[in-house]
């Protein structure tokens, strides 16, 4: 099935294609924003949180559960 023995003829062996190059692509760094964030409402009835590049989206009962433990989090850092 396989010839282990090394030899010095290949002819019966099927060689690799030539690597083609790819030229490289530039791909620009997003732009830096003049905002520094923005809140919205989307057609879901969602609400939006943009900063950057990077955006947050829950629901009304997510976003009062966030501020519910944001405040949490403030007064005891109050309390310190």
């Amino acid at each position: 099935m396989f010839d282990w023995f090394k030899k010095s003829d290949y002819s019966n062996v099927v060689k690799f294609p030539e690597q083609v190059k790819v030229p490289e692509t530039y791909v620009e760094p997003p732009k830096k924003e003049q905002e520094y964030y923005s809140i919205g409402v989307t057609s879901e009835n969602r609400i939006t949180f943009k900063t950057g590049i990077s955006t947050l989206t829950m629901s009304r009962k997510g976003v009062e559960n966030l501020i519910q433990q944001l405040a949490v989090f403030r007064d005891q850092i109050e309390e310190e």
